[in-house]
């Protein structure tokens, strides 16, 4: 049987997690190929750009079609960099759904919230409400990325701004070098006989050299 998984052979998934207690964060992390799918953006205030940006900086050939009434000068700025990025000046229609594959509303406004979520939850579509956690199918974590790393922080929907204090830390502490660490790991990598436990193994033994040097000079 083939194996897919990306680093891990455990059968919780790296850091997988046995417990049940309710006092764990039991969000499914999960790396999305955004720019093969269609994202509905509803608002284009100062909120709204924050998810523009987060989209733009980690996918920026994702479409992304923006509905709003009004657009903060912010927002259609950044917006005219991207040609995959179409604001439409109306008022929310829950037709704009049917040709999206996500949905994240940033209005101001609890009761249009809700009612955008319950027309997504009615056509099958995954929400991110702004500062609403209850109304969210997902949430937008913090991103660190080195390269090819990219590194995801949840603090499960309850404190924003420790996870963004988490990734300025994760930024300072991750060199950049770690990039070309990766791709001499990948060149390694493909290199390796044997089957996919074979190979796991031969790589944990090489890591673990890396390891052992990088203690022998701190």
């Amino acid at each position: 049987m083939q194996h897919n998984s990306d680093d891990t052979n455990s059968p919780l998934g790296e850091g997988g997690i046995s417990s049940s207690s309710d006092d764990v964060n039991k969000l499914f992390p999960i790396f999305l190929k955004l720019e093969n799918l269609s994202v509905l953006l509803i608002g284009a205030g100062n909120v709204a750009l924050e998810k523009l940006q987060a989209i733009v900086n980690n996918a920026p050939k994702t479409k992304v079609t923006v509905i709003a009434k009004q657009v903060y000068p912010a927002f259609a700025e950044l917006a005219k960099q991207y040609a995959s990025v179409e604001i439409i000046i109306a008022e929310y229609n829950s037709s704009y759904l049917d040709d999206c594959d996500i949905v994240i509303s940033a209005v101001n406004d609890l009761q249009l919230s809700e009612q955008i979520r319950n027309d997504a939850k009615r056509k099958n579509k995954l929400i991110n409400a702004a500062d609403k956690p209850e109304l969210c199918d997902f949430y937008l974590g913090s991103i660190v990325t080195k390269g090819n790393l990219k590194l995801a922080i949840s603090t499960n929907g309850k404190s924003p701004t420790v996870a963004k204090r988490l990734k300025e830390i994760f930024n300072e502490l991750l060199p950049e070098e770690l990039d070309e660490v990766l791709n001499n790991i990948q060149q390694i990598r493909e290199k390796l006989k044997g089957d996919f436990q074979n190979k796991v193994h031969q790589l944990n033994e090489i890591t673990k050299v890396l390891i052992e040097e990088n203690k022998k000079m701190a």
